[in-house]
């Protein structure tokens, strides 16, 4: 798992700032750090070994008193500015990605699908907020604060140094190592929740005709077994968070420990002055200390950087080339053709904006059929009476519905498809755009409303038809092959 992936830097100017202030905050933290512990050394060698009067010395806890203000300041606005990038980084990527679902949606929903997608940009990438306020400040100041005090320490006491240099690798070894197995959990992990989400989605979507058929019960057992599933995923995954996590703390305290006995018989042996003794003793742990919250915070950020990792991928995702505007307005029923994926409702949608667009799917509001066509409370026009016919609504316009759920697929597409020539013939638009119109309706149906588009055509009317159905195909005056 990369700490940090480079495409953040790139394509999320907030990381930069944010970056910027994390290395600020750690030299603050180290200063303050170091100032902390050596006034604190004095003071206990001015006053017990050299038993001067406190009153003498209290300058040197006032200096130690402040320092401990600006650490603890240092952690709250390392807080603060976390949250704050994390909110900006999540409102760039999210802009990002969906200018990119905007253009390439098609491509994009026939690859990952709706679930996955959803999850993605929604819920998931919450995971950002630990990684920005909790993990990466840790990781700066890893990089920061440990190398600092490591060489106070070592220039102080040449021992406590070498063993500091001996131990200090064994936690971010430890780290790789463990990292090596949470990378292909974490993504497995995510994998399985897209599953779960995916699926729970297409079956609320098709409820309905899975109760007319009496498999609604089947449909229950599978997401049982789905949900079952990620439940082990997790429960393994947090297994090895805790093994982990007790691994990196069992490093670091043994390393500080073994620094407090040799500085122990030592200064029993009279070798090593109490000052030096107390301050590096003070500054130990402190070695250790961000590389041990990185540890700490390794498995809540690493879904941060796998989600994170993702979501570059999809705004990095080529743009598809595209017939240009100008040829697809040449023809007065024009069909676009060509495998899934290939960009036919990506480039029908860009050009729609001089015409009428019927989408590939459509939804219906709570209301009349009627009102789903021409809007609520407006009035019958000729141009209703025009589009029901076209369309072939031969059910009860006056019907209440409750959503697209109460009709059939193809009874959902006619309307769709009054809807969308209604808007034309209301507002005298000439153009037609129409995605996958007929994809559901009955044979019969579609040869009839085939037949009277092909009547408007010669009235002066312009289409231009997403389809793979050969009805369309063969009524075409020019036919464009994507893909």
């Amino acid at each position: 798992m990369k700490p940090l992936d480079p495409r953040l830097l790139r394509l999320a100017k907030a990381t930069r700032w944010y970056l910027a202030i994390v290395v600020a905050l750690g030299i603050l933290a180290s200063a303050s750090t170091v100032v902390i512990a050596y006034n604190l050394s004095l003071f206990v060698v001015k006053v017990f070994i050299e038993s001067q009067e406190v009153s003498n010395t209290w300058n040197m806890l006032l200096y130690a008193a402040i320092a401990a203000v600006i650490r603890a300041s240092v952690v709250f606005l390392q807080e603060v500015a976390g949250n704050a990038a994390a909110a900006a980084v999540k409102l760039d990527l999210r802009d990002k990605a969906l200018n990119v679902l905007d253009r390439e949606g098609s491509t994009l929903v026939a690859k990952y699908g709706t679930g996955f997608l959803s999850e993605l940009l929604g819920p998931r990438l919450d995971s950002l907020d630990v990684y920005f306020s909790k993990y990466l400040p840790q990781l700066v100041f890893s990089i920061l604060v440990t190398p600092i005090i490591g060489a106070i320490i070592w220039f102080q006491d040449f021992t406590s140094g070498l063993i500091v240099l001996f131990t200090l690798p064994l936690i971010p070894l430890f780290m790789a190592l463990i990292g090596i197995v949470t990378k292909d959990l974490q993504s497995a992990q995510l994998d399985a929740l897209a599953k779960l989400k995916g699926h729970f989605h297409e079956v609320l979507k098709g409820l309905l005709t899975l109760k007319s058929f009496g498999r609604d019960r089947l449909q229950s057992q599978v997401l049982f077994e789905v949900s079952e599933s990620y439940r082990l995923r997790t429960m393994k995954v947090l297994r090895i968070s805790f093994l982990s996590g007790f691994a990196l703390e069992l490093a670091a305290s043994l390393s500080v420990a073994l620094i407090a006995v040799s500085i122990g018989l030592r200064l029993v042996e009279g070798q090593l002055s109490l000052f030096t003794g107390l301050f590096v003793l003070m500054l130990a742990p402190e070695v250790y200390l961000p590389m041990r919250n990185v540890g700490v915070q390794f498995h809540a950020a690493s879904e941060g950087v796998e989600v994170s990792s993702r979501v570059l991928d999809l705004i990095e995702t080529p743009q598809l080339p595209q017939p240009e505007l100008s040829r697809l307005e040449e023809s007065d029923f024009l069909v676009i053709t060509g495998p899934s994926g290939s960009g036919k409702s990506t480039l029908l949608k860009a050009n729609a904006h001089s015409g009428a667009w019927m989408p590939q799917t459509s939804t219906l509001l709570s209301g009349t059929i009627v009102s789903n066509i021409v809007g609520p409370g407006e009035p019958i026009s000729s141009a209703l009476a025009r589009s029901l016919e076209i369309a072939y609504i031969d059910f009860d316009i006056d019907q209440r519905i409750e959503s697209s759920e109460a009709l059939s697929g193809g009874q959902v597409q006619r309307i769709a498809l009054a809807r969308t020539l209604y808007l034309g013939f209301s507002t005298n638009k000439k153009s037609f755009y129409l995605d996958e119109p007929l994809a559901a309706v009955d044979l019969s149906l579609q040869k009839k409303i085939v037949e009277a588009l092909v009547k408007l055509v010669a009235e002066g009317y312009r289409f231009s038809v997403v389809s793979h159905q050969k009805l369309l195909i063969d009524a075409a005056t020019k036919v464009v092959k994507l893909g």
